[in-house]
């Protein structure tokens, strides 16, 4: 029996077959699943799960509604196409500064962790992004706005321009 990362690239390459897409260089591989860049300048993510692939394509919808292209001067990409049977979301590139990886987030309600969880990964956050830990803050809080709850901020997925 095929493993899920084999699952999850036949499926991405039955989305690249089906658009006349050619994957161009492999962007991100992790849990959620497995991002390509394309020839046609776009990035193609495969999700592993249904309900990543429905949190993602919800978030990058209620952020369309809203006519949003960049939080705090850090871009958000944009859909280009979306693929409900093969859970594939095409999306335009985009440089640092950058927001994206929408698998983990949350709509309209903020994850119920306990006290003692938020202040061990708002630790672990602050530890990671050093002196950028208050700019994140202010861009996790940017996206409260809209009901959105990032739970996946890490660096990737929240880039700054060197």
């Amino acid at each position: 029996m095929a493993n899920w990362r084999d699952e999850v690239l036949d499926r991405a390459n039955e989305y690249a077959k089906r658009h006349g897409l050619i994957f161009v260089k492999q962007l991100g591989f992790g849990y959620d699943g497995i991002v390509f860049s394309t020839n046609c300048k776009s990035a193609v993510k495969a999700l592993r799960f249904d309900r990543l692939y429905e949190r993602e394509r919800d978030v990058y919808a209620r952020l369309r509604e809203n006519d949003v292209t960049s939080i705090r001067g850090f871009d958000v990409p944009q859909v280009v196409r979306t693929s409900e049977d093969l859970w594939v979301i095409e999306m335009t590139i985009v440089n640092p500064p950058f927001v994206l990886d929408f698998a983990g987030a949350y709509l309209d309600t903020p994850p119920d962790y306990p006290e003692e969880v938020m202040e061990e990964w708002r630790a672990e956050k602050a530890e990671q992004f050093g002196d950028r830990w208050p700019e994140v803050q202010r861009v996790v809080a940017a996206f409260r706005k809209w009901k959105i709850y990032l739970a996946d901020v890490k660096p990737g997925n929240i880039e700054f321009k060197e």
